[in-house]
């Protein structure tokens, strides 16, 4: 008996998988070729929005870098004692970089180089500015005891108090010569018994200071209960206050 042969039949679906595959590489092709141009502006842009982002990275950078140099040049005068060129390289920094945190320290900087040229108004004006943008802390107080020295300075004894009042809020380094600076300004604009209270509360608040013998001196002539002491013992001629 001859052998069967079996056929398998082929379905429907098998038939048209070739033409589907086909269809769809057509379509592709003709998707790329009708939209090629889109295609290719669409990645272009994509490649100058990345070179773009790239460029600007390493343009701010370098403006870093410069920034720094330019800094350490004026630190470096202004610590040499050469306060004209100081007071040049700090103002063009300032001018130059607003937005960079160099750049704004730079008119912090620029007012020690103004108060050590003996320059008043412009060492104030640098101040405020600085003062207008700055948030850090330690850099706030620092500018705002120096802003009180050239209040001072200028025997402007009502700013001065302000100002040594808002430097004596906030903790650091200068809070308590600020404190005394309040209480001196008072005493010399004339107002004793303010002069007396803010004393009294340094007292209290710091029983175990350095600068208490001062202070009792300070009271004393004022004429409140201490022993009697010339008056630079209490607190001596303000400094401005530099970080190197």
């Amino acid at each position: 008996m001859p052998p069967t042969t079996h056929r398998r039949k082929i379905t429907q679906k098998e038939l048209k998988a070739p033409d589907e595959f086909t269809t769809f590489v057509d379509s592709a092709r003709d998707f790329l070729v009708n939209n090629l141009t889109q295609v290719l502006v669409s990645t272009a842009v994509v490649v100058a929005a990345g070179a773009i982002v790239i460029g600007v990275y390493y343009y701010e950078r370098h403006r870093d870098t410069v920034a720094a140099a330019q800094f350490y040049d004026a630190i470096t005068a202004l610590n040499a004692g050469q306060n004209k060129q100081a007071e040049t390289q700090f103002k063009q920094l300032a001018d130059e970089e607003p937005g960079r945190r160099l750049g704004r320290l730079a008119r912090f900087y620029l007012a020690s180089a103004y108060i050590a040229d003996g320059d008043l108004p412009d060492a104030r004006d640098s101040l405020v500015a600085f003062l207008a943008e700055e948030r850090d802390p330690l850099f706030r107080s620092l500018g705002l005891t120096n802003l009180a020295v050239v209040y001072e300075r200028m025997a402007d004894w009502k700013k001065a108090a302000g100002a040594y009042q808002q430097a004596a809020a906030d903790p650091g380094p200068e809070q308590v010569s600020a404190e005394l600076g309040v209480a001196r300004m008072l005493a010399r604009s004339g107002d004793k018994q303010g002069a007396i209270d803010a004393y009294r509360g340094f007292l209290a608040a710091h029983p175990f200071a350095q600068q208490r013998q001062g202070v009792m001196e300070s009271l004393a002539l004022l004429g409140a209960p201490a022993e009697i002491a010339p008056p630079s013992a209490a607190a001596g001629a303000p400094q401005p206050v530099v970080i190197h």
